[in-house]
């Protein structure tokens, strides 16, 4: 989330974000496990972007579903409250820029949702038949 509101926005994250808060394809979901990793490296990194993300979640429509403590079998510790949230919440699809959580998730024989990056997103989206 953080490339979406700070790097290109031609780049897809940025678009994926744009199309995806706009409530095109049904409701985005993000814990709030990520919320608190976003505005801990918004604090850190760039403390000035702080009031833009917090006005990006108020304004987006983004659905913040809550944390799911412990683990997520084969998932690694940073990351698993993040993915059972995924998992509690029913998402169908798990956007990352984390190529390693997106091999673990893949190796995971439950019913996790399926793992892909901002780019493999936007293209399954735009592949979509059009209404």
């Amino acid at each position: 989330m953080i490339s979406a509101l700070i790097g290109d926005p031609d780049s897809a994250p940025a678009i994926l974000v744009d199309w995806l808060t706009g409530g095109h394809l049904g409701p985005a979901l993000t814990s709030k496990c990520n919320v608190e990793e976003v505005e801990r490296n918004l604090a850190r990194k760039l403390p000035q972007a702080a009031p833009l993300w917090k006005s990006f979640l108020q304004r987006s429509g983004v659905t913040v579903v809550p944390c799911k403590k412990g683990r997520t079998r084969g998932i690694n510790p940073k990351d698993a409250p993040i993915v059972a949230a995924a998992v509690a919440a029913k998402a169908t699809h798990f956007v990352t820029g984390d190529k390693r959580l997106i091999e673990e998730m893949n190796k995971q024989e439950v019913n996790a949702p399926r793992p892909v990056t901002p780019r493999e997103m936007l293209d399954a989206i735009l592949s979509l038949p059009k209404s």
